[in-house]
């Protein structure tokens, strides 16, 4: 409380204190408070306390034992209860008093009551009172004076103190908001309504690339891009100064000249004569948003061309049972297979890996698929086929991307396969006992690369009933590799040994089970792709 407070109610709590004392002399002192009342009051005593009875101040004032001698009724609103008749050291516990973090409880000898009683001048003291009458609590202020008679001799004390409940909340609010605009990720800039700036947050320095010193006293129209008209910025004004609040999306600069978009919203605060005195305006940054969103609608779109490039269903070759899967890691796979006619009533088939994921290795496996459909429908030779695939990649590309691939040609009528491999793990052809029969090793480099390299078929390999012919990408084979240890070729080879009588598709669903299911707690980094060809006869 205010020391000026603390004179106009304090003087007058005091007057009437040396009113209702009666004259010193032999017998007990008597003090008045309601039914305590032992001496009638004189007519100026009643009027002094009439008038403190009124104060909106509590008023305490306390002999030198400590008995209460004026306890207003603002004093009583405000703890909440009567005056009791208790020792000094019993009056925290009693009434309730804490420290302002409102959980230690106020030592009593340094209670300001008792600290003037002590012959101490205690001003402002925070107080926190809670109890029974008072559970949600409330904040006080408080100030106490000694109280001596005309000779200096002590008499006593006098605590004057009143509810700031409500300013303090109000402070702690309001020091909550400030910190929550200090710390809030969005930028905040609040103008008068003539457009000066008047202040910026820290979150407006990291957006925009302009420190508060630089902004201060300017305009809004330092982050002014140049992409939107001056129609665009009356309508913006017409709203916010017609006392709505403005939603849109800005495309504005930042310091460094670099443009990025913002959903802002501009609300108009207006002042006592109903007009706009400052306008707030809170602008997130969704750059990079957008730009995500537009990637990942490029990711869908490639996504659905991709899915178009594999196989709709498995060739039917009178003889053989065929069938390719492919599991992808991510929405856009690098790998493929596929299968498409050759001359001489002959099937091509073909599996590959684009290095990595995303738009541009799909982009490169929808180009070396539509190549190598052309090219096969005129050439039979495969290392024909892979060597002008790959001097067109060689050209298109870059050295960066690059694809492995193994191409085969099934001739159904004469029971043979002829196969060349760029730079693919090996495929296998497993005898109708589940032993390796031929392994399709790699005879040239990856696709891409280096251009004017030769790709030589193989022999003609004779097929017999029962055999088994597999195809894989290294998604397979490498599976747990993170985790310090792979799938490998040996797993694949004794998967097919154990399902070689199963069909062809039920073959492939065995095969990705079982890798998926090697360090089943690892996510899956890379596409698993495979094709199978069984021999029937």
């Amino acid at each position: 409380m205010a020391e000026g407070n603390l004179s106009d109610s304090g003087l007058s709590a005091i007057g009437l204190a040396q009113a209702m004392t009666p004259p010193r002399g032999p017998g007990p002192q008597s003090t008045v408070i309601d039914t305590w009342q032992a001496e009638p009051l004189s007519g100026q005593a009643k009027v002094l306390e009439s008038v403190i009875e009124c104060l909106p101040d509590g008023v305490i004032v306390a002999d030198r034992s400590g008995r209460f001698l004026i306890f207003n009724n603002a004093a009583e609103q405000i703890f909440g209860t009567r005056p009791r008749d208790v020792p000094s050291t019993d009056w925290a516990q009693t009434y309730g008093y804490f420290l302002p973090d409102g959980v230690t409880l106020y030592p009593n000898d340094q209670l300001p009551l008792v600290r003037a009683l002590r012959g101490e001048e205690v001003s402002d003291a925070e107080i926190f009172v809670r109890n029974g009458q008072v559970p949600e609590g409330r904040w006080i202020n408080a100030s106490a004076l000694p109280w001596r008679d005309e000779t200096g001799a002590a008499r006593g004390a006098l605590l004057v103190f009143r509810d700031v409940s409500d300013t303090k909340r109000s402070g702690e609010l309001n020091e909550r908001l400030s910190s929550v605009v200090e710390q809030t990720a969005d930028s905040v800039i609040i103008t008068e309504s003539s457009g000066k700036i008047v202040y910026v947050n820290p979150a407006f320095e990291r957006t925009t690339g302009y420190s508060p010193k630089e902004a201060l006293g300017r305009t809004p129209r330092l982050l002014n891009s140049g992409q939107h008209d001056r129609e665009f910025f009356r309508e913006l004004w017409d709203t916010v100064l017609g006392g709505e609040v403005y939603r849109g999306t800005l495309v504005n600069r930042r310091k460094n000249g670099e443009l990025f978009h913002a959903e802002q919203t501009i609300t108009p605060i207006a002042g006592p004569d109903g007009r706009s005195e400052y306008l707030v305006s809170v602008a997130r940054d969704i750059t990079e948003r957008l730009r995500n969103e537009r990637h990942q609608a490029q990711l869908e779109a490639a996504r659905a061309i991709q899915q178009r490039l594999y196989p709709r269903e498995a060739p039917q070759v009178p003889g053989f049972d065929i069938a390719g899967a492919v599991h992808p890691a991510d929405s856009l796979c690098g790998d493929y297979y596929d299968f498409f006619p050759m001359p001489g009533g002959c099937l091509g088939m073909t599996i590959a890996d684009v290095m990595g994921h995303g738009v541009g290795p799909s982009i490169l496996m929808a180009q070396a698929r539509a190549y190598l459909r052309s090219f096969a429908l005129t050439h039979a030779d495969v290392g024909e086929i892979l060597r002008r695939l790959n001097d067109i990649l060689t050209v298109e590309g870059s050295q960066r991307e690059f694809v492995t691939q193994i191409l085969l040609r099934l001739d159904p009528d004469a029971g043979t396969l002829v196969y060349t491999n760029a730079g693919h793990p090996s495929g296998f052809l497993l005898d109708r006992n589940g032993d390796v029969r031929e392994e399709l090793r790699s005879g040239g480099i990856p696709l891409g690369l280096f251009s004017d390299r030769p790709y030589l078929s193989s022999r003609a390999i004779r097929l017999e009933p029962g055999e088994l012919l597999v195809l894989f990408t290294d998604g397979i084979i490498e599976r747990g590799e993170s985790a310090g240890g792979e799938f490998g070729t040996g797993r694949v080879l004794e998967t097919m040994k154990r399902h070689r009588r199963d069909a062809a598709s039920r073959i492939l669903e065995a095969l990705y089970e079982a890798a998926s299911g090697f360090c089943s707690d690892e996510p899956q980094l890379d596409d698993m792709t495979a094709v199978v060809c069984k021999v029937e006869g």
